[in-house]
């Protein structure tokens, strides 16, 4: 449950406090992952792109007058860029009202000082055209964006857009660095601001690294006092900022929506901005052969992803000469929730880019994608859900067994998260299918199940337990207080309860409504006003009822999990907060005894749910910590693959001593019917044009 950061479900811990801050703050995970330049790659045409355009640019997004979007305003900021061939420009955007957070552009058409590009984001598509101001040198550009229809045609009436030249703090010699914690609504959020002043005047750079906000631009105007900063999230927020008399100390209010808190800034001589990479970031010569691919899904989108074969040498050492002749073992990884790419790239830290290093030149090719709608894929991200993004992971593995090079009988899945409870239900369907496929054939060769399948952090309780879970350990490591946070849990409870219930909006909103000012009775300000609290349970409501949301608080792992004939290693770090160790474990253990699960568990002391060594384990660590993945941890990782495609080569790590669940106390039997593959694959192990319906998990909620 990650990226661009944060998993989707850790942005409902402060769940239904979602119109508010800190939820309307955290624009991390239900909005858009930062694009890879690598593999959005824009096109260009047209003349050789004015100078003048080059930079930073500030400003926004106005709906037409007297439109449905009435005053509309989205704050916008740009970098424009040379390219690779220093003509063709790259363009990132971030619109975080809209999904986009330094989003590569496309289709650029440069002309002199008009410039116009397409943005896609969340599903949707609009097309940006703007001209420089008048004056040299132009320090203004005005013009209009407009929805992208499935036609081609443009939306009418166009919104208007506006943005000034800023300074980049970057490209600036001297930056002064401060650092920060809010407290909000029982969270304490560390941030870093990064002040400087240019040919253009002051500007600013903004970190959250709890939130994945790193480098933002912000706006800033140096005021009497001090200065007036302006952060463009989807609900800006202003901080207004009196100075010492040397700049040491910024002190002042935090306000954004109906939050208003304090906050004090001090200058951290130390102090860096900005996504800087982590030290196991992998860095050439690489001994393995990268290679960009796409997969297309019956459905009609595209995976656009990143495989990793390894040297030859090092499959011959992995499984013998005459193996490797017949391909080399292989793995699909699968994120967490939330729109991620195919690095699953979150604060600087590039976890799937380094477990898939460590696994290419321990022999195994790797493949590793970017989400639907996400990077380079195409399709909608948006309105897809869990057992959706399980059928691209299907696809995907299906893909890799018919690749040249690969062995098809040892392709395996590695998930994280969300992408740990994506992966059983994904070795059930193919081992089924591979059952009734040597059955059509009289006995005959099958396509390949799973080889392996290896779950990291993955829940074995409902979405709604899981969440309910993690909200009361949140509140327990953040010392809230125990009375009312307790009653913020149950309130969570029975919002998820009533949701797995299949209670309609109607019948939801009461239980939303007790949620919400449950969690506000958490923080001291009091309750907003009337209409800001009405706000905050439409929108939690409107997050509630999110088809993801729904399906993955009903959805229950252990469906696929009590049917799991593929060997498998499960694994969790003992300061998991959004993946509990203890209660998910002692499930899965209980379902391994009863039914004789080739599954291994194991507890790693001290890591989080990144498995990076963690002090409490609570998301605002994450950024902080330069360890993207134990090392220990991805030896034993790599040690158990290996293991399972070339048994005489590594050893298997002994499953670790846990003890037998008490009689009574777990449910071990499988609690609802498999839903169905998504797609029918033909004979040959292509997939069908057409994708089959998939029942539900739930044999009481109608097909979908």
């Amino acid at each position: 449950m990650t990226k661009n950061l944060l998993h989707r479900c850790a942005s409902v811990l402060v769940a239904v406090a979602a119109a508010l801050l800190p939820a309307s703050f955290a624009f991390s995970a239900d909005l858009a992952v930062a694009a890879d330049p690598a593999v959005s790659a824009p096109s260009a045409r047209g003349a050789e792109l004015d100078p003048a355009w080059l930079g930073g640019w500030m400003g926004s997004v106005k709906a037409p007058p007297g439109g449905r979007d009435g005053a509309l305003e989205m704050p916008v900021s740009i970098d424009i860029r040379k390219g690779a061939d220093a003509t063709t420009p790259v363009i990132r955007v971030t619109i975080l009202r809209a999904g986009a957070l330094e989003a590569n552009a496309g289709d650029i058409v440069a002309d002199g000082r008009s410039l116009a590009f397409t943005l896609e984001s969340q599903g949707r598509r609009a097309r940006f055209e703007a001209t420089l101001g008048e004056g040299e040198p132009a320090r203004a550009c005005t013009g209009s964006f407009a929805f992208i229809m499935p036609d081609g045609t443009l939306s009418a009436p166009a919104y208007l857009w506006s943005m000034s030249r800023v300074d980049r703090v970057a490209d600036l010699p001297e930056v002064r660095v401060y650092a920060a914690t809010l407290d909000a609504l029982g969270q304490k959020l560390p941030m870093r601001l990064g002040l400087a002043e240019g040919p253009l005047g002051w500007c600013g750079s903004f970190d959250i690294p709890a939130q994945g906000v790193l480098g933002l631009a912000v706006g800033v105007e140096r005021t009497a006092a001090g200065f007036r900063v302006t952060l463009p999230v989807q609900t800006v927020a202003t901080i207004e900022l009196e100075a010492d008399a040397e700049l040491k100390v910024l002190s002042g209010v935090f306000a954004q929506a109906g939050f208003r808190g304090p906050i004090r800034f001090e200058l951290d001589p130390a102090g860096r901005i900005g996504n800087a990479r982590r030290p196991q970031d992998p860095k050439p010569p690489f001994p393995y052969a990268d290679s960009a691919v796409v997969i297309a899904h019956p459905a009609g989108h595209a995976l656009a992803g990143t495989l990793s074969m390894p040297a030859p040498e090092a499959a011959r050492a992995l499984v013998g000469d005459a193996s490797a002749a017949r391909g080399v073992p292989a793995v699909v990884l699968v994120s967490g929730s939330g729109p991620q790419n195919r690095d699953e790239e979150l604060l600087g830290h590039r976890p799937f880019a380094v477990i898939a290093d460590a696994l290419a030149r321990a022999g195994f090719a790797v493949l590793r994608y970017d989400d639907r709608g996400v990077g380079a894929s195409t399709g909608r991200y948006a309105g897809a859900t869990t057992l959706d993004f399980a059928s691209d992971a299907d696809i995907a593995t299906e893909w890799l067994k018919r690749q040249p090079g690969i062995d098809p009988a040892k392709v395996g899945l590695l998930g994280h998260s969300e992408g740990a409870v994506i992966a059983p239900f994904v070795a059930v369907w193919q081992q089924e299918a591979a059952r009734a496929e040597a059955v059509r054939e009289e006995g005959g060769a099958a396509t390949p199940p799973l080889a392996f399948t290896v779950l990291l952090a993955p829940p074995a309780e409902t979405g709604g337990e899981t969440l309910t879970r993690q909200t009361a350990r949140m509140y327990e490591l953040t010392k809230l207080d125990p009375g009312a946070a307790a009653r913020a849990v149950a309130a969570h409870e029975a919002v998820m309860q009533a949701v797995a219930a299949f209670a309609d909006a109607a019948a939801l909103r009461p239980r939303v409504d007790v949620l919400v000012r449950a969690q506000l009775a958490l923080q001291t300000t009091g309750l907003p006003p009337a209409s800001e609290l009405d706000r905050a349970v439409d929108g939690a409501l409107t997050q509630i009822t999110d088809p993801w949301m729904t399906e993955f608080i009903r959805l229950d792992p252990r469906v696929a999990l009590a049917r799991l004939g593929t060997p498998t290693l499960a694994v969790w770090g003992s300061k998991d907060f959004q993946v509990v160790a203890e209660p998910n474990r002692a499930k899965l253990d209980a379902l391994v005894a009863d039914r004789a699960l080739p599954v291994t568990t194991r507890v790693y002391d001290g890591l989080n749910h990144l498995f990076q060594p963690a002090g409490t384990g609570l998301i605002d660590e994450y950024g902080t910590i330069d360890t993207t993945f134990d090392p220990a941890a991805l030896a034993d990782l790599v040690a158990w693959m290996q293991a399972r495609v070339a048994p005489s080569i590594a050893p298997s790590i002994a499953p670790a001593t846990a003890p037998s669940p008490t009689p009574g106390t777990v449910n071990t039997e499988a609690p609802g019917e498999m839903p169905r593959r998504i797609w029918t694959p033909q004979s040959t192990g292509s997939p069908a044009q057409t994708p089959s319906p998939r029942t539900s998990t739930n044999p009481q909620e109608p097909a979908k």
